[in-house]
């Protein structure tokens, strides 16, 4: 993949700022400004019951999405229960990891039961993940806990990001994994990420960014798909804006392709 040949950049979207490790625990932090205050029409419908924890369908959904989410979160706190978590999508994870990642969805629901009125919730990204899907009782003390008083955008919060960052209908989680595996390594090749950052993380806001702009996940996925020269130049130049809007900047190599073209 040729991310690194073209960083032209329209400027379209704000420079990135730093996350640091207290933001996805807390919610405390600074992200890029994003263009509107709505969620991707391409987002999951909500649960229409307020407990879904023994349902098979909605115990896949927080799988899969864990599965997008655990590297992120756990880049920035190695020692978070998502550390322990090796990104597979559902059909292709075997029983035993199934039921432990659907059982760190049930303890956090269980932990929220128990959290009522309190003023701190452990663990707040993976709570507000299962309260998404398996426990949507807990789904505004969530909102509140992972975004707590956070200043991340003139319109977003983190819990909005997260949102943002759920499997959308025009992809799959196996594709999804595949384009973060992608973009990791286009930025190891050609990009320095912003101090705080890591690649996954970085991948992760791209994905966001790109989702808030086009309402799915099909956008992100063309970015690391091989395709004529004409064609490339253009994803070339997207990566290359949505990486910069991440708070990335372009290596000594970047810079040595884009000057052969």
């Amino acid at each position: 993949m040729s991310n690194a040949r073209s960083q032209r950049t329209r400027s379209a979207l704000a420079a990135g700022a730093a996350i640091a490790a207290s933001l996805v625990l807390s919610g405390c932090g600074l992200l890029p400004s994003f263009t509107t205050g709505n969620s991707a029409p391409g987002a999951p419908p909500e649960s229409s019951g307020s407990d879904a924890r023994g349902d098979a369908a909605a115990q896949q959904q927080f799988f899969d999405n864990v599965m997008l989410m655990a590297p992120m979160v756990a880049s920035f706190d190695p020692s978070s229960s998502w550390a322990s978590v090796e990104p597979t999508a559902w059909d292709d994870a075997d029983p035993t990891m199934r039921e432990t990642v659907v059982g760190m969805g049930l303890d956090a629901c269980e932990r929220a039961d128990d959290a009522a009125g309190a003023s701190e919730l452990e663990d707040p990204g993976i709570t507000w993940v299962a309260a998404r899907f398996l426990c949507e009782e807990h789904r505004e003390v969530a909102d509140e806990f992972l975004s707590n008083d956070a200043s991340i955008s003139p319109t977003h919060t983190m819990a909005d990001l997260f949102e943002l960052a759920l499997v959308h209908e025009d992809a799959t989680v196996n594709e999804l994994l595949d384009a973060n595996t992608v973009c990791i390594g286009a930025l190891a090749l050609a990009w320095e990420v912003h101090a705080g950052f890591t690649p996954d993380a970085t991948c992760w806001l791209i994905r966001v960014q790109s989702v808030e702009e086009t309402g799915g996940d099909a956008e992100y996925l063309s970015l690391f798909t091989n395709a004529g020269d004409a064609e490339t130049a253009t994803v070339d130049a997207r990566f290359g804006e949505l990486a910069k809007a991440s708070g990335a900047t372009p290596n000594d190599l970047s810079k040595l392709l884009e000057g052969m073209e």
